[in-house]
């Protein structure tokens, strides 16, 4: 009797520790760390390995429970590759959880205007898992940007500043294509219908509003500056917008166009062609898109920096007026540097 009385609180006593262990796995902390960290996985990897980079790197306690748990819930299935973020208080369960729901970081990718496709590459290289060639090389695939509706020229349009969360494995592909998607739906019939009204596509808009973006960052003269250009358009009168000259130069810092930058010979060089360039020459601002749907309707043809170094710029209808505001801006701009 008192071996079976014995054998009884053994069994009971077992069963108790067993429940408080698997309450202490349930409940306490799987992970030896003190902070958020990032787990990547891999398209080959599976249970086991998950369960080993966790151990090496995070401190996984009870690594024959979590892979228990991960097989208990067909890990191996749903698993997919990305950056997953574990934290110090998570358990076994939810770590696993964590892995089979597909709970990948994302990333707020800030994507501001007036940038070029290089550093536009540049800033996805460093925010996602991608190197910045993957990206740069997307942009220049001419099949992958015809697939879009785009050039290797125009897809500067498709790329419309804003933050986007995305997940920080996605490739440069899967990026653009939720671009194209986000650039669709701003592209609404409303837009669509003013720029049919000026007689330009969505793509052309762009490309003028990106040498608005460039010619000032005054957002309430950018409705000026494009009727300007509006209307060197409609007459057939070159642009000879300067931003160009810098791009087919490739020298953005370029601080002032002389006659010798005017001779370059690109399609971009807009003294020398009529009519817009092949695509935007950066990120076009939304504002800038704006002002050219938008665009102020005035007769002027020419601009010029204003003298007092507001940033704004002087209007003339006529060449001898704009050579008179010229005059007034080169005085004042001789006189600042005599100083």
């Amino acid at each position: 009797m008192k071996l079976i009385k014995s054998i009884l609180i053994a069994m009971v006593s077992g069963i108790i520790l067993l429940s408080l262990f698997g309450l202490y796995v349930y409940k306490s902390p799987a992970l030896k760390i003190n902070k958020e960290q990032f787990v990547y996985v891999d398209s080959a990897d599976n249970i086991q390995t998950i369960s080993k980079k966790l151990e090496s790197n995070c401190g996984l306690k009870f690594p024959f429970i979590f892979e228990a748990i991960s097989e208990k819930i067909n890990l191996n299935r749903w698993v997919k590759a990305g950056r997953y973020t574990v934290t110090p208080k998570m358990n076994l369960v939810e770590l696993a959880k964590t892995f089979r729901d597909g709970k990948m970081k994302t990333v707020n990718l800030v994507i501001r205007p007036l940038i070029s496709l290089e550093k536009f590459a540049a800033l996805c290289g460093e925010k996602l898992e991608g190197d910045s060639s993957e990206y740069f090389n997307a942009l220049n695939d001419t099949a992958f940007c015809k697939s879009l509706g785009f050039t290797k020229e125009t897809i500067y349009a498709l790329i419309l500043p804003d933050t986007y969360n995305v997940y920080w494995h996605s490739s440069a592909k899967e990026l653009l294509s939720k671009l194209s998607v986000e650039y669709l739906q701003y592209w609404i019939i409303e837009r669509k219908e003013k720029a049919e009204a000026i007689g330009l596509t969505p793509i052309e808009v762009s490309i003028l509003a990106s040498i608005v973006s460039k010619e000032t960052n005054k957002y309430d003269e950018m409705p000026m500056v494009a009727g300007m250009y509006l209307n060197r358009l409609r007459i057939g009168m070159p642009l000879q917008a300067d931003p160009t000259i810098k791009f087919a130069l490739n020298e953005p810092a370029l601080k002032r166009v002389l006659k010798v930058h005017l001779s370059v010979q690109s399609p971009y060089n807009t003294y020398v062609n009529k009519g817009l360039p092949p695509g935007p020459i950066c990120i076009p601002s939304k504002q800038s898109i704006v002002a050219v749907l938008n665009a102020a309707s005035h007769n002027y043809l020419y601009m010029c920096a204003k003298e007092d170094f507001s940033g704004y710029h002087n209007f003339a209808k006529d060449y001898s007026l704009h050579l008179q505001n010229a005059k007034r801006y080169q005085k004042a701009l001789d006189e600042l540097l005599n100083k």
